[in-house]
């Protein structure tokens, strides 16, 4: 550093310029050299050249990666040079381990508001509800809802198949109100199969999915899953929910929303149903009642909610960005991945490189990536997908020639070797059974421990 002090023109400069700094010569170390240092806080503070400057701050900085203000008390109470403030906040700033591992203020994109279906049953929302309690051997349910009347059908499922759900769809809802032009589902890997995508493709429906981690997509499918719970919740007084979910299924809809002042089975029949319990005619006409219920739908569609949202302005240019990890993550792994790189801008999602494939994130889930042009980027590697590789099958074994008779056919056991406490003298010891591999869940749960089966001495 002293010999870098000499010939910078940065510290030269600052000899001459009128600052409050008071620089001398402060000698260090049992060889007599000197650093140019500021003494006017009572402890020498070294003039820092501009070759030392990153390395001092990564030094302060990295023991705890403190903000903004906390680094810059840090690095001037020891060093000082021209514009300190300036460049320690700005390399905090582009610091990628703290832009992974803390958390400011998460990205809430303003609401986008659907365009409406020209026609009834066009536009249907899919999804799927379980593992529920078994109840005649049923413990899935498939639920489907029209964007247009909110108009929903739930299908009891055992299973969780591709086939099953498609058959669900085909003889519910394709054989009772026709074939959608549209359908939303989320990415589930019932609604990402080949199968399902042939099925789509053979009724002439477009498939769109939600982006990961982002069930707000499909908001209309969970609000009714909500609904649906709770009525369930309460009618039931044993754990045979098949039978009470009929009369569920009636009641949501015959109720009215909210927001339209008027029930599904209106919107589809023209008219209320008839429910249990009503005993008095109807003597509303059913001509004023529709002009009613087409005014409160003009009406409904004015007035568009205005919900709080916070996007940074750079987001929609930005280069790079971190991603949430919204999965299952362990308490000391940082709350975000990254950096990415940023293939195509949207007004709800991003196109991210992700391992070198283009993925659709929400803009929800990204945090804009403050990078330093002077350093080369280090983008992140995802993990991988999938369960471990097997391991490899052990050779097979020679038969030694004897001339002894052959022993009768037992079937084969595969025996593990002993430890190497145990061989005996002379012999060359075995080595341990290698570990079974450890497979978990995308939650965390060890789906195969290790048990002691699995070493055989």
């Amino acid at each position: 550093m002293a010999t870098d002090q000499a010939s910078d023109p940065t510290v030269q400069t600052l000899k001459t310029m009128d600052t409050g700094l008071r620089l001398e010569e402060v000698a260090f170390g049992d060889t007599g050299a000197t650093l140019l240092c500021d003494i006017s806080t009572g402890q020498p503070r070294p003039v820092v050249p501009v070759s030392w400057r990153r390395p001092v701050f990564e030094a302060v900085h990295g023991l705890s990666h403190p903000g903004r203000k906390p680094s810059v008390r840090l690095v001037a109470a020891k060093f000082v040079w021209h514009g300190l403030r300036k460049d320690v906040k700005a390399w905090v700033d582009t610091c990628t381990a703290c832009q992974r591992a803390k958390v400011h203020r998460h990205i809430k994109a303003p609401l986008e508001r659907f365009s409406v279906p020209e026609r009834r049953f066009d536009h249907v929302n899919v999804d799927l509800v379980g593992p529920l309690p078994p109840s005649h051997g049923y413990t899935y349910l498939f639920t489907m809802v029209d964007r247009t009347t909110r108009w929903p059908e739930a299908v009891p499922l055992s299973s969780t198949t591709s086939a099953d759900q498609a058959q669900a769809f085909i003889g519910t809802w394709v054989v009772r109100f026709g074939t959608p032009s549209d359908l939303s589902s989320d990415r589930g890997p019932q609604f990402t199969s080949e199968l399902w995508s042939a099925v789509a493709e053979g009724l002439g429906v477009k498939l769109h999915r939600t982006t990961a981690y982002h069930p707000q997509a499909n908001g209309l499918c969970e609000r009714f899953h909500r609904s649906m719970k709770a009525a369930l919740r309460a009618s039931l007084k044993d754990g045979n929910w098949l039978d009470k979910l009929p009369w569920v299924m009636l009641g949501l809809r015959t109720a009215p929303k909210e927001d339209l002042q008027s029930s599904s089975a209106e919107l589809v029949y023209g008219q209320p149903l008839r429910v249990p319990g009503e005993f008095m005619p109807n003597t509303t006409d059913p001509w004023s009642a529709a002009a009613q219920r087409a005014s409160l739908l003009d009406s409904a569609r004015v007035f568009a909610p205005v919900p709080t949202s916070q996007v940074p302005p750079g987001l929609r240019s930005a280069g790079y960005v971190f991603i949430r990890h919204d999965a299952h993550r362990g308490p000391l792994q940082p709350p975000y991945d990254g950096p990415f790189r940023v293939l195509e801008h949207g007004p709800k999602h991003l196109v991210v490189d992700i391992g070198g494939r283009p993925e659709h994130v929400s803009v929800d889930r990204v945090k804009l990536a403050h990078l330093d042009v002077t350093q080369p980027v280090d983008l992140a590697i995802p993990p991988r997908r999938g369960h471990p590789p097997g391991q490899p099958a052990p050779p097979a074994e020679v038969p030694s020639t004897s001339a002894a008779p052959s022993p009768p056919i037992t079937p084969p056991v595969t025996v593990a070797p002993r430890p190497a406490q145990l061989e005996e003298v002379g012999t060359t010891p075995a080595s341990p059974p290698a570990p079974p591999p450890m497979v978990r869940s995308r939650f965390g749960r060890l789906v195969r421990p290790y048990r002691h089966a699995d070493f055989v001495y």
